[in-house]
């Protein structure tokens, strides 16, 4: 027999084979050797998205739920209460604060998903004083079929606690005029200000998904990036918890508010894998470097490392690639110093990934991508015209749809949304007139 034991991201995989014989027990001690210490560093890991019961056949607890993380090496745990069909599950663990489970180096936190399957779903991470009803809406055949309230209500509802909210598991392929699909409301609430965060891993495909994302940055909204898993705890077969994970730079102390604060202000990378570390003249994930009118020349400062092989490491700007990582020979660990001209203001990012499944990792392909590093040059704003016309087409798209709809129980109700699409639409016609000649 063949035994191995993985422990998260930050340590080697170890495996060795036994010979089992009738009648005695054989013994094996497994020692794994720790490849990288990330929160010795500050950075601090953690799922975003994990269901502790969601309509399984077996029970799982909070104790429970402390085991799995600890036995993924993970510090931070994010479940989040959602509703299934019309149950409502785990709600009675809501406290609006730090689970009595917690401890000073893991911390469980229940937060909620919200999951309409018209506008796509999302979490809502930190609420403070409660839950927010109805979980979902437009919900065919129901007394919930409504459109309304839109995500853009249930987030601003969110944000008057104190809480952030993203979209998760947006996209399996990048959404186009022949199908808006999966976080079909993500263009509105990012124009609106009402959006945190976008979960870039969980249970979607992450190239499509970043294809998107990096559309948003391309004008000028500043939404960095989370990951987790989508797990669902108390099933047999699901995703491990921790398979997909936020990484969040905390400094010296691992603390939820933080936490919460490292995502606000972008300090993230998300992976299933691969470690990141990326800066540029000293600046990190979700900070700003500001340069003369003519730029200048930066230094870039790249480096991966990875319990599995992967294929690329990239540094992009604005969505292109603009440096490649060099693999060494086990296609493990990459590194890169360099410096780069930068005459126009953008955003930089460092990804790597793969394009097929690579054991342990249980995931599609392996992948990570930091949030970016901005630089604005003289102050002139990220601008693009091509992606402001892609979501200005979006935005009118679904208000068609949304239009048409007729699950509203009123013309009030379908007013108040589409002006929110509207309101969002002028943001983008804006951003499209300061597209820089």
């Amino acid at each position: 027999m063949r035994i191995e034991a993985v422990k998260g991201f930050e340590y080697w995989p170890a495996a060795s084979e036994v010979t089992i014989r009738a009648n005695e027990v054989t013994r094996l001690t497994l020692n794994l050797a720790r490849m990288s210490h990330m929160a010795a560093q500050g950075w601090y890991s953690g799922s975003m998205h994990v269901h502790m019961n969601y309509g399984g056949t077996l029970h799982n607890t909070p104790e429970n739920l402390m085991k799995m993380a600890a036995a993924e090496d993970m510090p931070v745990i994010g479940e989040l209460i959602a509703n299934k069909d019309n149950r409502i599950l785990d709600y009675q663990f809501f406290r609006g604060e730090l689970d009595p489970h917690s401890t000073k180096d893991r911390l469980l936190y229940f937060n909620e998903e919200y999951r309409p399957p018209w506008y796509g779903h999302i979490s809502l991470l930190n609420l403070t004083a409660h839950l927010i009803s109805p979980f979902t809406t437009g919900y065919e055949g129901t007394a919930i079929e409504s459109l309304y309230p839109s995500n853009t209500d249930i987030l601003r509802l969110a944000h008057a606690q104190g809480a952030i909210g993203g979209y998760v598991h947006p996209y399996q392929k990048e959404p186009s005029e022949a199908e808006y699909a999966g976080a079909r409301g993500l263009p509105v609430d990012v124009a609106l200000g009402t959006v945190d965060y976008l979960e870039l891993m969980s249970g979607s495909d992450h190239i499509a998904t970043s294809r998107v994302w990096h559309r948003i940055l391309n004008c000028g909204f500043k939404i960095p990036v989370v990951g987790g898993e989508d797990s669902i705890s108390n099933l047999y077969r699901t995703a491990l918890v921790g398979v997909n994970r936020t990484y969040a730079y905390l400094g010296a102390r691992l603390d939820w508010q933080g936490w919460i604060e490292a995502i606000r202000k972008g300090r993230t990378f998300a992976t299933n894998g691969p470690l990141l570390e990326f800066n540029i003249d000293g600046k990190e994930e979700g900070e700003e470097i500001h340069l003369p009118a003519q730029g200048k020349r930066v230094s870039v400062r790249a480096r991966m490392i990875s319990i599995v092989p992967v294929e690329k490491a990239e540094i992009l700007n604005n969505g292109k690639v603009v440096e490649a990582l060099p693999l060494r020979d086990d296609a493990k660990s990459a590194e890169l110093t360099k410096e780069i001209d930068v005459r126009k203001s953008g955003w930089y990012t460092l990804r790597v990934y793969g394009t097929h499944a690579v054991h342990p990792v249980d995931d599609p392909y392996p992948f990570a991508e930091s949030s970016p590093i901005y630089v604005h040059c003289g102050g002139r704003p990220i601008r693009s015209e091509e992606d402001a016309r892609y979501f200005l087409t979006w935005i009118d798209a679904i208000s068609r749809m949304a239009a048409e709809d007729r699950g509203w129980r009123s013309e009030g109700e379908k007013a108040h949304v589409l002006s929110q699409f509207q309101e969002a639409r002028k943001v983008f016609e804006q951003r499209l007139r300061e597209v820089q000649p």
